[in-house]
């Protein structure tokens, strides 16, 4: 399975599963762009953190069910962190809960293979 699969999450509009270090993106969903520092910023977010995403801004406002939220405008953003990777995606504010349940989903297989 190619690391796309693993970020292909159904309500997100775009996504990606990137390595902890935020160096790179091992596999993206839709129109996901974050250059490298961008990605390195989301692999330490947290409470207070501004983030950004292809140009859109995110302030990290919340933990919810072991993932880390932030909003802008119409849209969220939804970060887990785990050993070796982190999963990110961005949805309508409307689907903020179900793209967390779909990330917890996703990630419990990781997190089986130690990532």
């Amino acid at each position: 399975m190619s690391w796309a699969a693993y970020c292909n999450f159904p309500s997100a509009t775009s996504s990606c599963i990137a390595g902890i270090d935020g160096k790179a993106s091992w596999g993206v969903k839709g129109d996901w762009k974050a250059s490298g520092p961008e990605l390195a910023k989301l692999a330490k977010a947290g409470p207070g953190s501004m983030v950004a995403v292809g140009g859109q801004k995110y302030m990290i406002v919340t933990k919810a069910a072991d993932c880390w939220f932030g909003a802008a405008a119409d849209t969220c953003l939804v970060i887990k962190h785990m050993k070796k990777v982190f999963l990110a995606g961005v949805a309508s504010k409307d689907k903020k809960d179900k793209l967390i349940d779909e990330i917890n989903k996703f990630a419990a297989s990781l997190e089986k293979g130690g990532y």
